[in-house]
């Protein structure tokens, strides 16, 4: 059977009323003892040494990170070594290298851009920051490392192929150029565009041969034109020597 209430609520004519209910107030200033059990737990957990305050530390004991860093031991990799000599043969073989900052994108268009740069004779790979401290700290590209501070990726290319490297960067927004090795010379983005922007070397090659050969054929012209004029001046001569010679001989027959 039903109680009361439930009768009560259970019935059409029941109208529920809001009825505020006054507590009564914490007492902060004595508060009341805890039962048994919390006293318990709050002596077993009561710290036994005092938390040193911030204020009375050095800076240099404030932040655990550097200190736990400094007596941290790196375990040699044997996997990270033969990348490292990988990657160093690839930085010595290399007629172009680029080093691009990496902006986070999805799978699909990471595999995309690897095949455009594979199509276009052009490794492009990424390493860690560990593998290339391992591979260039004492060679001749180690003023590479202060590009590497966050994501960052590579290409390789066994020819220099800048006009086409800037061409494929335009359609690639989410990868940003920071420098470029041209030749074993290190440039920079605005040098890398400038020496995209320059005529093809068989081009240049084929002007400047032509510019030597006018200049050659004006020497000659020049050098030349006093020995025609001396020339001229002798068979003009040697002319009207014979017409001297001839006049003589008829005034003499006469």
């Amino acid at each position: 059977m039903l109680n009361c209430s439930t009768k009560a609520i259970c019935s059409r004519g029941f109208i529920p009323n809001v009825i505020s209910v006054r507590y009564r107030r914490v007492n902060v200033q004595k508060p009341r003892k805890p039962d048994h059990y919390r006293a318990v737990i709050d002596t077993i957990t009561m710290p036994k040494y005092p938390w040193p305050k911030p204020s009375d530390m050095k800076w240099s004991e404030r932040c655990p990170k550097p200190f736990s860093k400094a007596f941290k031991q790196i375990e040699e990799n044997p996997y990270e070594n033969i990348l490292a000599k990988e990657l160093r043969e690839l930085f010595e073989q290399s007629a172009m290298i680029a080093i691009f900052h990496k902006n986070p994108v999805k799978g699909d268009i990471d595999f995309k851009t690897t095949k455009t740069f594979k199509m276009a004779d052009m490794d492009y790979v990424v390493y860690g920051k560990s593998t290339l401290k391992l591979a260039l700290a004492d060679t001749n590209y180690a003023a590479v490392l202060d590009l590497f501070q966050s994501h960052s990726s590579i290409v390789f290319s066994s020819t220099s192929q800048v006009p086409k490297l800037l061409k494929i960067t335009k359609k690639t927004p989410h990868l940003i150029l920071l420098a470029s090795i041209v030749d074993g010379k290190l440039l920079s983005k605005n040098q890398t565009v400038e020496y995209g922007n320059l005529v093809n070397i068989d081009n240049a090659r084929a002007a400047l041969v032509g510019v030597i050969e006018q200049v050659n054929n004006r020497c000659l012209q020049t050098i030349g034109q006093t020995q025609l004029t001396m020339v001229r001046y002798l068979e003009q001569y040697g002319k009207s020597l014979d017409v001297n010679t001839e006049k003589k001989s008829t005034e003499e027959s006469d």
